[in-house]
């Protein structure tokens, strides 16, 4: 090596060291001057670098720690979010990163055809990104347009890391395994009244929310929980262990005593509808427990204080100031906000995240003055259609149609439980989502469409041996 090459080198590191220096010292300016005296928000940067440096160093392992705890982290990426982003950003990036990698790889499941489910997903994000363009908040609609990528991402990789019966188990297991912390904190929540976990809401009593953002997050999140945990028990299948095996009805009725607690009405119907539905088809005998749960459940006065509510409050009444209750002011709200709308709209409607960002010129406090703080629309089709219009609407729907489709294209008896679950999720969904926030929970969401993927993939193998026979034990 000549000394003129070694001089350019030096010269090279030194102008590299320099601007390095000149970029750390800027951005820890700005960054002590954003983090003022919240000093937890130190912890910010390390995380990120070791979340990135797992990344790279083992994608695989990454995603299954995501797996494992994304369910518990909600208050951890709250505590330390800077503005619009933090680490949850961060997060979503590295899934989304980890989905686009396999794609293009040669890990990609090409046996699978599920074209008209990738058309739905692609003509739902393509909408969803132009109408980032006139949406009110530029900064807020683009964070929402990614966070539906990653949900298309959770559910592509569920799809890809599916192509053998031990995959199959490896990630339902991951799954089950991210409920463990939720139900550990929920029932500490409920023992020692842990306001971060267990709080007194407006009109509503204690409500318990555990490691979620809300009650009704939490409740959504335990009813597919309690899905994955009852086909396991139905099942037996051998990825799961004797000891492991034996544990699961007692946990199955911990998660049913904990989704009572959060006092989401539509948690409940999801639930109930799941079982009443499964004692219909498969087995008549779980009616009896069905009726019995409920004559049980409504014995408590928390369950009966939600179920009156729905009695009272269905006006402002005759001063224009009483409380609408729960679904009565979801019913005035959605009204207010189409009737609001421009016709001219209702075909692209507002962009994303402008129901949010508009909400306090429809919204109404009162007979008389409208609301003086932002909500979200608590229905994801009125959201849709204030957000993206109709278009918006039918590509959502058209997302759920096309996977149900694709799911019974190659139906096998085999499977008939498997099956069953997949559609009650789905439905279950669909009906959650008419009467709330289901788009912005995202620990659900991610759960909700990975083991949909997981699902899908997983039956399309067709083997009839790869899914265990159904016991009739329990």
């Amino acid at each position: 090596m000549s000394i003129k090459s070694i001089n350019i080198t030096k010269i090279a590191l030194a102008f590299t060291a320099f601007f390095a220096a000149m970029f750390v010292g800027v951005f820890s300016l700005t960054f002590v001057s954003i983090i003022g005296t919240h000093y937890s928000y130190l912890f910010t940067v390390p995380v990120a670098f070791i979340l990135c440096l797992l990344f790279v160093l083992n994608r695989y392992l990454f995603f299954a720690l995501v797996v494992v705890t994304r369910a518990s982290l909600d208050p951890v990426f709250d505590a330390v979010k800077l503005g619009s982003f933090g680490l949850g950003a961060v997060m979503n990036a590295l899934v989304i990163m980890i989905a686009l990698m396999m794609f293009l790889s040669k890990e990609k499941n090409f046996t699978m055809k599920i074209q008209h489910v990738n058309i739905s997903w692609i003509i739902f994000l393509i909408l969803s990104f132009i109408s980032v363009s006139y949406a009110p908040n530029k900064l807020t609609s683009i964070k929402v347009a990614l966070q539906f990528v990653s949900y298309a991402a959770m559910f592509y990789l569920g799809v890809m890391l599916v192509k053998t019966h031990e995959d199959f188990g490896k990630w339902i297991r991951a799954v089950l395994y991210s409920s463990v912390v939720p139900v550990i904190f929920g029932i500490y929540s409920m023992v020692f009244r842990d306001p971060h976990g267990f709080r007194l809401y407006v009109g509503e009593g204690m409500r318990l929310f555990s490691t979620t953002n809300h009650p009704a997050c939490l409740a959504f999140y335990l009813a597919l929980i309690i899905s994955v945990c009852f086909y396991l028990i139905k099942t037996k299948p051998d990825y799961i262990g004797s000891t492991l095996q034996k544990l699961l009805p007692f946990y199955l009725l911990v998660l049913l005593a904990l989704l009572v607690m959060t006092k989401s009405r539509t948690g409940w119907i999801a639930c109930g509808l799941y079982f009443m539905l499964y004692a219909i088809i498969f087995e008549r005998k779980y009616m009896i427990y069905i009726f019995s749960s409920a004559f049980l459940a409504l014995l408590l006065p928390d369950v009966q204080d939600r179920l009156l509510d729905l009695q009272s409050g269905t006006s402002f009444g005759a001063t224009g100031y009483e409380r609408l209750n729960s679904f009565a002011w979801r019913l005035k709200y959605w009204t207010d906000s189409i009737a609001w709308m421009s016709p001219s709209h209702y075909f692209y409607g507002y962009g994303l995240s402008s129901f949010f960002q508009l909400s306090t010129d429809f919204g109404m406090g009162n007979a008389f003055q409208k609301q003086t703080v932002k909500l979200p629309a608590h229905s994801v089709y009125i959201q849709l259609f204030f957000e993206l219009g109709i278009l918006g609407v039918l590509s959502f729907i058209a997302i759920m149609a096309s996977y149900i489709l694709a799911l019974f294209r190659d139906y096998s008896p085999s499977q008939k439980l498997l099956f069953f679950v997949a559609s009650i999720i789905t439905f279950d969904y669909m009906l959650a989502g008419a009467s709330d926030n289901l788009l912005d929970y995202l620990s659900y969401i991610w759960y909700h469409w990975f083991i949909l993927g997981l699902i899908l993939s997983y039956t399309k193998l067709q083997s009839k041996s790869a899914t265990p026979q159904m016991s009739n034990k329990f």
